[in-house]
Parts: structure tokens; sequence; C-alpha cells
């Protein structure tokens, strides 16, 4: 039976690049796309080289390269992790967010689309912000709520290809180093420094990025309808409360300054859950060992 082929972006990116080694052990063959600048990203090209009969890179300096290199390959799947995040814009960021979150994807899928069988694209629940409709909470989650409906322009186009939009509100991996709270909060406790938080009533909603790369190989082995989903647990962290907790067990403890900033309620997600996932990480665990690991 042949392997089937992914088509992925966003490889050099924190989740794009957890499910690639994923997808490499399980023997699927990837295919990334990669700007030229890319090319000597140190930790892809140990992977290349250790997985060299199923991982290849198409790597381009333009649009015109990038649609005459897709025309040659034959793919399976599509998986749009590439994003371009802020949680705030100024005027200049405005032509990088539509180059990344929508322009880019899009070009991908004028070339592919009538040949794959499923796409999968990560969006954010930051363009639901009552819960459901697209209500987008900045100009990041507008433009990838401005991508999905390009995405179902190419399901018009082209009936047989099934998309699945995934949503979550928060991600975390032990070795994670975004700019996110909990990384944050992880780098300041390292270096005994105060983390600023907006509010003590501040609550997240989070999965392991392990959770993630469930879901997406229930997708692509499932006969699921297409659709937007949900990725969530079922409770929400108050974070203050969680930082008492780990606190307890600490001998140095976690410095924490509060603000009274006023926060907006949080809405649950009234999106479709994905049948048959459901978190299996104990993602307020996973936290806690992680500060209790550094302590150590």
């Amino acid at each position: 039976m042949r392997k089937k082929i992914i088509l992925i972006t966003g490889s050099s990116g924190f989740i794009g690049k957890f499910f690639l080694k994923s997808a490499l052990k399980k023997g699927y063959k990837i295919i990334d796309i990669l700007r030229s600048k890319n090319r000597y990203n140190n930790e892809l090209n140990v992977l290349r080289k250790k997985f060299s009969l199923s991982y290849q890179t198409i790597f381009f300096d333009n649009n015109i390269e990038l649609e005459k290199k897709l025309k040659k390959k034959k793919i399976d799947f599509f998986i749009n992790f590439a994003t371009l995040y802020k949680n705030t814009h100024q005027n200049k960021d405005i032509v990088k967010f539509i180059n990344s979150n929508i322009a880019f994807p899009s070009l991908i899928l004028d070339v592919i689309s009538s040949k794959v069988s499923k796409i999968i694209n990560f969006g954010t629940m930051m363009q639901h912000v009552d819960g459901k409709n697209y209500t987008p909470k900045n100009f990041y989650a507008s433009t990838k709520s401005a991508f999905e409906m390009i995405l179902n322009f190419y399901q018009k186009e082209n009936i047989k290809v099934k998309i699945y939009n995934l949503k979550f509100y928060e991600s975390f991996s032990e070795m994670d180093n975004r700019k996110k709270l909990i990384p944050i909060l992880l780098t300041n406790y390292k270096k005994n420094k105060i983390t600023t938080i907006n509010s003590k009533n501040l609550m997240l909603n989070i999965i392991h990025i392990e959770d993630i790369n469930k879901a997406i190989y229930l997708v692509l082995n499932k006969n699921y309808k297409s659709g937007s989903y949900c990725l969530k647990q079922k409770k929400n962290i108050l974070i203050s409360q969680l930082i008492s907790k780990i606190n307890k067990k600490l001998k140095r403890k976690i410095k924490v300054k509060y603000l009274k900033t006023k926060i907006d309620k949080f809405s649950d997600s009234k999106l479709k859950v994905l049948k048959k996932w459901k978190p299996d990480i104990r993602i307020e665990k996973k936290i806690e060992k992680t500060f209790y690991n550094e302590n150590n």
C-alpha cells in the first residue's frame, strides 16, 4: 500500500515542527514548503538527512517558482500550520498579516485543491469572541476568518475535497518557548523575575500539543464531515489558582504581579467538538510538573 503524502506549511513553527517529527516516525511521506532563506534551518536539515526517503522540501524565492514546483508533486493531504500571530497590530503589519495568513496559503490552494482528498487548516478561537459567530478579537483573527472564506470557495469548486478547520484557545508543551503566558511564566521563574498578569480572574483553556496531533491523525484517517471543529478541555484553568497551587510545592516561588485590568468574559466555544477526540493529557498536571522539574 502506497504511503500517503502530506504537504505542510509552517514546519519551522512550533506546532508544525512537532507534527512533522511525529508524522515522519509514523511512516508518512512529508513535503513541506519553505522560503529559500530557511535552507539553513539546522533542526530541519537533520530531519531531512535522517528521513531522506520520506521527507522533501520545496524551497522557493517567488510565487511563480512555487507554483511550478507544486504542480509536479503528487499530494494526498494538505495541512496549513503557517501563521503570523500578533495580539495587536500596527499599520505596517497589515500587509505581512495578509501575505502570511491569506495570500500564501491561497496560492498553494489554487494549485493543489483539485488533487488532494483532505485539507486541514488551523484557525483560532479568537475568530469567535462570542463562542460561535465570526466576531474576531483582533486583526490576526480576522485574517484567519478571511482565509476560511477562501477555503469555502475552493470547496465549492472541488466538491470531492474535504476541508476541516481545527481551532483551539491555547496550546502547551514542556519544550514551549513561544511568547505565551505559561512559557513566559516558566522563563521568568528560571530568572527569578516577576511576571505581570492582567487580572487575577484570567482563565485559559489549554490543550497539550500531543492532543493536537491526535486530532490531526483522526481527521486524516477517519471519514469526518467537512467543517469547523473546536479542540478544548472540558474545564478552563483559572491561572491565579494554578499558580497558587504550584507555589505551595515550590521552595522558590513563582513571582507574579496581578493588574486590575478588566478582561472580557470567557466565551465557551459553541463549535462542534471533533467526535472520538478528547484530550488525553492532564494539562494542569503537565504544567505543574514542568515547574517542579525546574525547582529540583
